[in-house]
């Protein structure tokens, strides 16, 4: 568990110093990778409304890690776990991408996402937030390592 929040956090840090130092930034529009993971997050938006464990459980990968708004460190078991005793629930997810950087087999997605009808551990959360996502590709297929949001006040 340690070595993979390690590993994470590196990834992170990585990626970050990249994005600082790459002009531009986010990818092309039209970039098949870029194409790829806008999908991917709507089948990601799509599993969270549904409460598809099944296909959460593809786009997750094994390590994953979720930072919730009340600033816990959630592995993918208790995310499952939560879903499935509806602790956690969404009626809907609309998110707005401000910037996507891919570097390779790895890519940082961070934008703005307006949840309504949301429940974290079971506590009312709808509102307007700022995310993270970390992706990497893996068997041709890009899978979630990690995700994070942060309520934004108005």
């Amino acid at each position: 568990m340690k070595r993979a929040l390690n590993a994470i956090t590196v990834l992170v840090l990585f990626t970050s110093c990249a994005l600082g130092q790459q002009s531009g930034g986010a990818a092309k529009a039209g970039n098949p990778s870029q194409q790829a993971l806008q999908k991917r997050f709507r089948e990601y938006a799509d599993a969270l409304t549904k409460r598809d464990t099944a296909a959460l459980d593809k786009i997750w990968a094994s390590e994953y890690m979720f930072i919730n708004p009340q600033g816990a460190l959630v592995t993918k078991a208790e995310r499952m776990a939560n879903l499935k005793s509806s602790a956690t629930e969404f009626k809907a997810i609309n998110p707005q991408q401000e910037k996507l950087s891919v570097h390779g087999e790895v890519a940082i997605d961070i934008g703005r996402v307006t949840l309504e009808g949301t429940k974290y551990s079971g506590q009312e959360s709808s509102g307007e937030y700022r995310y993270m996502n970390v992706w990497r590709k893996t068997g041709g297929e890009w899978q979630m390592l990690a995700n994070q949001i942060t309520l934004i006040k108005k």
